[in-house]
């Protein structure tokens, strides 16, 4: 058995096994091993999303031949000059900037024919830096749908196809503008499930996702109009797209393989994952949570304690019409700190892998068996977990994890060591 590493306070081994599994499970890995035969014509590489940058210039310095390129990334991350085209576009909700991108690219996509060669680069937040809304509506009536959606309490799989279907670009409209140029897609998964199509709105790849909730949120009977006979149509069936290969470059389920691995052969510490793929409302996973801390507390646990609760994907929260500042992982913490409100010996980690959670400038926040007994200090008259302000409630005890953009997007990270 490896023993524990010494004199880190849990917090600190949360932090430790947070950075050291994104580093094991860092999509340049794989891209850098990837072969690319040079085509008789052009090389065009786009990247797109959270990280764009990075995988830029780690394909720019593997590929020996000629390129060209664009990278679209968030405002808040960089691109080293590599001889490529950048946008700088925002994030989570459409501006201008990217825009101008989406256009840009497909005019590029257009130029490109069965000769050339398209590598497309696609990782999560690829949804907002790409808006191109139909033709009939304007860029405002997407920045109008993405803020509907983001406060639906939908999944990330039912929000992308509604973005896909408003769409010039995703739901594999790009692929279409490059046919007869073969593509190869490389995909970083911040999908539950790892559904590769789904990505950014899966630009390069023919919708196979369907609603579950016949319910449509109300955007207005003008875009609700428009989504619906889009969803209806079959018009897939005729569509003309050559892929040649896509690779997924890391995902959540390689980011938990990883992080479970290092728990237990670096760490010494037993480990669970719960599901590196989890989808539903804050409550089911925070109950889900608590069953787990006392199943490992029970004397007759399987699983051996100290132990650390993994679980990824992404909780689901409808946002009232008042609230504040914060994100998934923020209230979802908050949310579970009232659960193990006295449980001694619980500390929990919940984090977005990019470095940015929600609204906020956290990736998530820590707290323990102590948190919420603090929080209802500063709110006597009300319960802080109804307050949808976790990032200001956070800051005010001193909780909230900060990293930085990472450039790494495979959802979220929780962690909840159990002693």
């Amino acid at each position: 058995m490896v023993k524990e590493k010494k004199n880190l306070s849990d917090r600190q081994i949360l932090k430790d096994i947070f950075f050291n599994s994104l580093q094991l499970a860092d999509p340049l890995t794989k891209l850098t091993q990837i072969e690319f035969n040079k085509p008789k014509g052009r090389v065009f590489f786009a990247s797109v999303g959270k990280g764009a940058g990075r995988h830029a210039k780690a394909f720019s310095r593997n590929y020996s031949g000629l390129s060209e390129g664009v990278v679209v990334l968030p405002e808040n991350e960089c691109c080293e000059d590599i001889g490529y085209k950048v946008f700088k576009a925002s994030h989570p909700v459409p501006s201008n900037s990217g825009l101008e991108a989406s256009k840009y690219l497909l005019r590029e996509a257009k130029t490109l024919g069965k000769d050339d060669l398209f590598i497309f680069c696609i990782s999560g937040g690829a949804s907002a830096l790409l808006p191109y809304p139909p033709e009939e509506f304007q860029l405002d009536d997407e920045i109008y749908l993405n803020k509907v959606l983001l406060s639906s309490g939908l999944s990330i799989k039912e929000m992308n196809v509604y973005r896909g279907a408003f769409s010039q670009i995703k739901a594999g409209k790009l692929a279409q503008m490059v046919y007869p140029c073969p593509i190869i897609n490389l995909v970083v998964s911040d999908i539950p499930g790892d559904d590769i199509t789904l990505v950014g709105s899966g630009p390069t790849f023919i919708p196979r996702a369907r609603l579950t909730n016949s319910k449509t949120p109300k955007f207005g009977f003008k875009i609700e109009k428009y989504i619906n006979k889009i969803l209806r149509s079959n018009s897939e069936e005729n569509i003309c797209v050559n892929i040649l290969n896509s690779y997924c470059l890391s995902s959540s389920k390689i980011l938990f393989d990883e992080a479970s691995n290092y728990i237990e052969k670096v760490l010494g510490l037993n480990s669970i994952i719960l599901s590196s793929q989890f989808e539903g409302d804050v409550n089911s996973l925070t109950r889900l949570y608590k069953n787990a801390i006392k199943d490992i507390s029970s004397p007759h646990s399987l699983i051996k304690k100290p132990a650390v609760i993994l679980s990824g994907g992404e909780v689901e929260i409808k946002l009232p019409d008042c609230y504040g500042k914060g994100g998934r992982n923020s209230q979802f913490s908050l949310a579970l700190s009232k659960e193990i409100d006295g449980m001694e010996g619980v500390t929990v980690l919940s984090a977005d892998t990019d470095g940015i959670d929600g609204n906020g400038e956290n990736a998530g926040a820590i707290v323990d068996c102590s948190t919420f007994r603090w929080a209802r200090k500063y709110f006597p008259e009300v319960d802080p977990v109804e307050l949808f302000d976790s990032y200001n409630i956070h800051k005010k005890l001193n909780t909230l994890f900060c990293t930085g953009p990472t450039g790494i997007n495979l959802n979220d990270f929780r962690a909840a060591i159990v002693r």
